[in-house]
């Protein structure tokens, strides 16, 4: 399935662009990545583009997570999939806590189990984007690779969240950090056991080294 099947079921929702859309469909394919997961999926917009790159491959599948609120969303993640044609390609799940803590269930049920490829999309801050990149980096196979979204992204410029109580009580380094920037600066970059990591176009990308 091409990019262009999913642009039209998406285009009222801003979560991920058409040209960021064919990025990811164009590297999962060109890598060959089938068995991926996914942290952050809100409506589901990055998920359909990689459950189309899994079809076009012909295998794999794709394990995300979210909070449960996702499923309050108009349209939610299921109902994307459902109109894509792609359910067969995804399992999502809805945690009522973090989405860490599927993480955690799946180390604990299926401790052998490992990815291709994570896309890391969730809460923007350095507790949760640090905390993922060190759960992510253990379900990694060796060549797998990570991508960040956002690395500049702030509670200051954020349109949604900026003017909230809770971004206003915030200390001013907090408010204005880019937190995961930080993420990928000071733990992915000298982190030994990738040996590959760039930047291009607001995503951040790891390899996990081979051998």
């Amino acid at each position: 399935m091409l990019p262009s099947a999913i642009a039209p079921l998406v285009r009222s929702l801003r979560w991920m662009s058409p040209t960021k859309g064919r990025r990811m469909w164009d590297f999962l394919v060109e890598h060959e990545l089938h068995d991926c997961l996914e942290l952050g999926f809100f409506h589901g917009v990055s998920s359909l583009y990689i459950a189309a790159a899994l079809e076009r491959l012909g295998s794999g599948h794709l394990l995300t997570f979210d909070r449960l609120s996702a499923r309050r969303l108009e349209p939610n993640i299921d109902v994307l999939l459902s109109q894509a044609g792609l359910a067969h390609r995804v399992t999502a799940h809805y945690e009522p806590v973090s989405y860490t803590r599927g993480l955690l269930r799946l180390l604990e049920q299926q401790p052998d189990r490992r990815f291709d490829f994570c896309y890391i999309d969730g809460e923007h801050n350095w507790d949760d984007a640090g905390y993922s990149f060190f759960l992510t980096s253990q379900l990694l196979r060796p060549g797998g690779w990570i991508i960040f979204d956002d690395l500049d992204w702030t509670y200051a410029t954020s349109a949604g969240m900026r003017h909230t109580t809770r971004v206003q009580a915030m200390p001013e380094e907090e408010r204005s950090m880019p937190h995961v920037r930080k993420v990928f600066e000071l733990l992915v970059r000298p982190h030994v056991d990738f040996d590959t990591v760039f930047e291009a176009d607001g995503w951040g990308y790891a390899r996990k080294a081979e051998g």
